[in-house]
């Protein structure tokens, strides 16, 4: 790193997968790091499985984007070697990340580059930190209204943890995003994360408005991708699949189908874990 920082210190990270197209990553990440009050850290890991450029050139690259740089914010650069999920999953103790975000390419195909959506949420799996990820080659940063989408799954705490966080330190407008079932059992689980998102809301007196969709067949996040960009919203929040079934591996995640779909709206997507992350007091 380019500068020394303290162990109390925290840092939101702009993960630079992809060298060629840095500027909407670098946007997001140096807004969030503004209204959190947090420093900025530009990273590139040479990973040989799925990048390129070495450690010694993403470092000349990297003092450079970082040199741009004026805001008066705390930001330094790094450049690491390794195994990318590997360094991913330890950057909230290595680099004390309370925020990971990076950028994909929805149309790229190959599966040998850091920027393929299938790619990035593999590398992605083992994040302790909730991770935004925009579209490379579109910028539009604007977070007054943040769309939280809740199914029956009972993995919603946290994400409704950061819908608060939004709310709190951006001011954004929430909304709660979900579709009813048929079945008895996941309609009650779906009142129940309803009733659990809108109480832990309440706690820090944001009252969120509600969108039901009334289609039932399409993937929720799908129409949440929609919506968000018919209604003008600027972040989605979304949680990853927990426990990955044989049918997920062969048709495809979810959260995959979501980001090749990525247009402008940046959708911050939280995975699965047993203990809440508590961002800031």
């Amino acid at each position: 790193m380019s500068e020394n920082k303290e162990k109390k210190d925290q840092f939101v990270i702009a993960y630079l997968n992809n060298l060629d197209y840095t500027d909407s990553c670098i946007e997001h990440a140096l807004q969030i790091a503004k209204i959190l009050n947090k420093g900025l850290i530009l990273l590139h890991i040479y990973d040989p499985l799925v990048t390129e450029i070495g450690v010694d050139e993403a470092e000349s690259k990297l003092k450079e984007l970082n040199s741009k740089i004026t805001d008066s914010q705390l930001h330094s650069y790094i450049s690491l070697k390794g195994n990318s999920k590997e360094i991913i999953g330890k950057l909230g103790q290595l680099l004390n990340a309370v925020v990971l975000v990076t950028s994909c390419n929805p149309e790229q195909t190959q599966k040998n580059k850091a920027d393929n959506p299938t790619v990035l949420l593999k590398n992605m799996e083992n994040s302790r930190t909730a991770y935004l990820i925009c579209n490379q080659k579109q910028c539009v940063v604007n977070y007054e209204k943040v769309l939280l989408t809740l199914n029956n799954a009972r993995e919603s705490k946290e994400k409704t943890l950061w819908a608060s966080y939004f709310a709190r330190f951006f001011g954004s407008e929430i909304t709660l995003f979900y579709h009813t079932y048929k079945d008895a059992f996941y309609q009650k689980q779906l009142n129940l994360n309803l009733a659990f998102a809108r109480k832990m809301l309440g706690q820090f007196n944001i009252i969120p408005s509600n969108h039901k969709s009334e289609d039932r067949k399409k993937l929720l996040d799908l129409q949440a991708l929609d919506y968000a960009d018919k209604e003008n919203y600027g972040v989605i929040i979304c949680q990853t699949t927990k426990n990955k079934s044989f049918f997920d591996l062969i048709k495809g995640l979810e959260e995959v189908k979501v980001l090749k779909k990525l247009k402008d709206k940046p959708i911050l997507f939280l995975n699965p874990r047993d203990d809440l992350f508590v961002l800031c007091e």
